[in-house]
């Protein structure tokens, strides 16, 4: 999806994406 496409990383949950400053 659209949301998906503009995050660095898709919400899998998996292991959490670091915390960068968006």
């Amino acid at each position: 999806s659209a949301i998906k496409d503009i995050t660095p990383l898709p919400h899998n949950g998996c292991r959490p994406p670091k915390r960068r400053r968006v």
